[in-house]
Parts: C-alpha cells; structure tokens; sequence
C-alpha cells in the first residue's frame, strides 16, 4: 500500500479528508473490501438479534425439521436440530465472527490469513455455491408459498386443496407451476433492489419481520399441541424411516449440523457490521443455534403429525386458509430478506474475482444473480434435491469450519496484520507457498472425503464408526489435529504463515486497498 489521505482526525496530526471522499471510503466499505470501521456498523444488539432470528426462520428451519421428519421421531428429533443447530454454528462462528468483527474485514479476505492469497479464493467457491444455492432453495420455497397462498384463498390455478394430501416430494401440477416461477422472479427483483440499498435497508425490513415471524412460530406451536399434545405427536413414526434407527438418529443429527454450518459463509458479512466482539459471537449461537433448532421442530412435529416434510404444504392444514396463508407469506416475506442478505455477501466475495472487481456495485450485484435463474426454470427439480443440498454444506463447511478455528484461537491467538491481509508480494506473511497454505487446503479435503467416506450426502449411505461419531465430529476434529500439529512442525519452522509475528497496529484507511 502507498501512502493517502488518513481516514481519521487524530492519527499523528494527519488532516481530516474531504467529506466527499469519505463517504467514497465509506461505500468502498459497505460495497467493497475495505475494513469497517466501528462507527460505520450498523448492528447493536437489538439488530444483530433481530437480523440473526430472522435469517435463521426465513431461510430453512421449518424445511430442515421437515427433512428431520423424514427419519426420526418426535424425541428423538428434537435433541437432534437442538444440539446439531447449536453445535454447528458454535463451530462456524468462532473464527469468522471474532476475527470480521474485530478487524472490520469481509469473510473471504480474513481466510487469506489461513488458506493463503490465492488458497482463498478456492474457499470462495464453496462460498458463492453455498449462497447461490440457498438463495434459490428459499426463493422456490417462497414460490411455493405464494402458489398455495392463492390456492387456500380459492384461485384457480394453485395446487388443489393447498396441497393436502399430496404424496411426499411431489411434483407441482402443471397448473401451478407458472405461478412459482412467477415469484421467483419477483422475489429475485426484490432482493436485488434490496442489497443494491446497501446493509441499513436489510436492518429496516428485518425489525418489522422478525416480531410476526415470532408471532406465527408460537401460533403454529399452539395449533400443533391444541389437538392432544405432546402425546399426539410423540408416538408418530418418521415419514420414511432409515433402516437402521440409529442410523435415522445420526442423519438428523447431520441435517442439524449442516444447517449450523450451512451460515459459515453468512457469519463474516454480520459480525462485520456488528458493533461489539461480545455482539458477534453470542447472538450468533442464540438466534441460529438455539432459536433455529427450536424453530426447526416446528417442522419437525408439523411434518410428524400432517405427514408432509414441506412447509408450504402444512402450514396450510395447521392454520387453515387464514393462519395458514399468514404463516406462509410472513415466510415468504422473510425468505426474500434471506436471499437479500446471501446474495449481498455473494456479491461482496465476488469483488475478489479480478475482472469482477470493478464492476458498479449494482452491475456487480446482478450479475451475482444470474444463476439463481435456473431456480425460475426448473423450480421442483432443484427443490426436491434440499436435503442433499443441506448435506452438502456440512460436507463442505465442517473441515473449513475447525481449520479457521485452530488457525485463529489456537495459533495466532485472535490477532491478524491487517495490511498482510492486501499484500500479495513474496514476502508477505500469508503468502505461505505460491499463495496457497497448501496444509489447510490439505486437511480441509481431506475433512471432505472423510466425511462423504463416512455417511454420503446424496445416498445417506452410511460406512465405518459414523453411527457413534457422526460424520461431522471427525471431518471437523481430525483436520483440527493435523493442522495444528501441521504448523507447529512444518510452517512455524518455515518462517511460513507469519505465525509469531508481531502484527503490526491497524493499519489507517487508504483509497488504493
């Protein structure tokens, strides 16, 4: 970096910058790469509670509990979301909400200082196909929810009924099916025209969401335990069994866990514009651990006692057309803040791609759309594949997860050089070899074979001890092990990584980072 215009009144006498200039400094914040500052953040602890609790309901919970369904009981169930969900995003948020929040930078330039300059952009990938594919999920699962809104209100052409009785995993009629795409293609125009307003309109709509999203979870609740109660409920089997019901157990467990891991590329964007380090972490684990996995057996119980894993189907015979249709367009509602917020932090990751770095943050925007599309065009198809999609992501995010987290807590004590982070020069600390740490690279897919070794996320075929230790508690521990004895042996030694070195103050913002 050279030399600018200091970004502040009392660094060393430097004069204060033009406004005009700060506030482009401050758009290269919100749209850009540069760090954060404490002052141009825009959660507290309200906001960041409210913000986390809606993205946690509105993107996948009541789908998740309703895959849960599928193989386990009520009891059994509920342990499985509660403890998966808590678990999972413990796990993703250790690393990435401390190390964002403390330093102000986006997620994928703070795993530079794990995965190297160019090993990051590998990560990358992972990241956008992770956004990209829930933005679309919750986009169909928004349709849905649209098509059965108008067929519980009487309109021709939505699914008869509102979907009762249809077979599970069901295709959608052929005369329904303009409408999902139709509001997909809505719910796609509105979130772009949300992220392109920048991170305070996501606050906005989020505050006056998340009070009825409350308000319908309870209701659902109460309309689930009116009819008997818990006995109702509790002696219903899963919806289609696993042969082994301790097989069933660990599956649900893992789509507990996927979904905790699943915010892995969501955790940097918030805790990055979160005020406090206490406000990154804690808020995290109780909004998308704990309250998804209650709200998860929602979906759960629902799924047990209607027979049907899909959200959109049930809420409407919980509820009947009324509440039913409330519950359905709150979520709906939601969902296109959910995929405003995904796709805001796939936009931002994409400003490390070099011929996608300049582009005008609404150009940028758009084009990071582009292949949620395929979602408007063969909506049932991709929607039936979200239970392996779920897999997926702890297949993918569990070994980054536990390698981010030793790197950051155990190796370099939560502290970063944050000008190191923008050096891409020889000598630059995460340099490491040719810009890839090849050991983390190495021991997160390794954490992914190991993984799909052990329960496969396509098939649920399950191998070797996955019914004692899950398929997560290996690929997250193991890569943690050899990775840390990794660099104690081989990159500490090697003057590789810049473990040890002083990291250098904050460094004062400049234009040209």
């Amino acid at each position: 970096m050279t030399g600018g215009v200091t970004g502040g009144a009392g660094a060393g006498g430097a004069r204060e910058p033009e406004p005009d200039f700060r506030a482009r400094l401050r758009d290269e914040a919100l749209f850009g790469r540069l760090p954060l500052l404490r002052g141009e953040r825009e959660y507290s602890t309200k906001g960041i509670l409210a913000t986390g609790f809606t993205y946690a309901v509105a993107a996948w919970c009541f789908l998740i509990g309703g895959y849960a369904a599928n193989v386990v009981g009520a009891v059994q169930g509920v342990v499985a979301l509660v403890a998966g969900c808590v678990i999972g995003v413990t796990l993703s948020a250790a690393g990435p909400a401390l190390a964002c929040n403390r330093y102000g930078l986006e997620q994928i330039d703070y795993t530079k200082s794990c995965f190297g300059q160019k090993g990051a952009k590998l990560i990358l990938i992972f990241y956008v196909i992770n956004q990209v594919g829930w933005t679309g999920m919750i986009l169909v699962m928004f349709g849905r929810g649209v098509a059965n809104v108008v067929g519980a209100l009487g309109v021709t052409g939505a699914i008869p009924g509102g979907g009762a009785g249809l077979p599970l995993g069901s295709p959608f009629g052929p005369s329904n099916e303009w409408v999902v795409r139709i509001a997909v293609l809505a719910g796609i125009a509105v979130a772009y025209l949300i992220v392109i307003r920048g991170v305070h309109i996501l606050n906005v709509f989020n505050s006056i969401v998340t009070p009825g999203l409350i308000i319908v979870t309870g209701l659902l609740f109460y309309v689930i335990f009116r009819d008997g109660g818990w006995a109702a409920v509790v002696h219903r089997a899963p919806l289609e069994p696993a042969s082994d019901p301790r097989l069933g157990y660990v599956i649900a467990i893992e789509y507990g866990l996927g979904a905790g891991f699943a915010w892995w590329p969501g955790i940097g964007f918030l805790t990055r514009n979160t005020d406090t380090q206490r406000n990154s972490l804690y808020p995290q684990i109780i909004t998308m651990g704990l309250g998804m996995g209650l709200v998860c057996c929602t979906g759960l119980l629902a799924g047990l006692l209607y027979r049907s894993y899909d959200p959109t189907i049930w809420m409407i015979q919980v509820g009947g057309p009324f509440l039913g249709a409330l519950a359905l367009a709150l979520v709906a509602i939601a969902n296109v803040s959910a995929s405003a917020l995904m796709m805001y932090t796939a936009a931002l990751a994409c400003r490390h791609v070099g011929f996608l770095r300049k582009l005008p943050w609404r150009t940028l925007t758009a084009c990071t759309f582009v292949p949620v599309l395929i979602y408007a065009i063969v909506p049932d198809l991709l929607y039936a594949k979200g239970s392996a999609f779920l897999a997926y992501n702890a297949t993918m995010f569990a070994p980054i997860s536990g390698v981010v987290v030793v790197d950051y807590l155990f190796l370099r004590r939560g502290r970063l050089n944050v000008s190191q982070i923008f050096e891409d020069a020889k000598e630059g600390h995460y340099r490491f070899v040719g810009g890839f740490n090849l050991l983390a690279l190495g021991c997160v897919l390794f954490g992914q074979l190991l993984y799909v070794w052990l329960l496969d996320p396509v098939t649920l075929s399950a191998r070797g001890p996955v019914r004692l230790l899950t398929a997560s508690g290996p690929a997250v521990l193991l890569p943690m092990v050899i990775y840390f004895l990794g660099v104690r042996l081989w990159l500490i030694p090697a003057g590789l990584g810049g473990y040890g070195a002083d990291p250098a103050p904050l460094p004062l913002r400049e234009p040209n980072i």
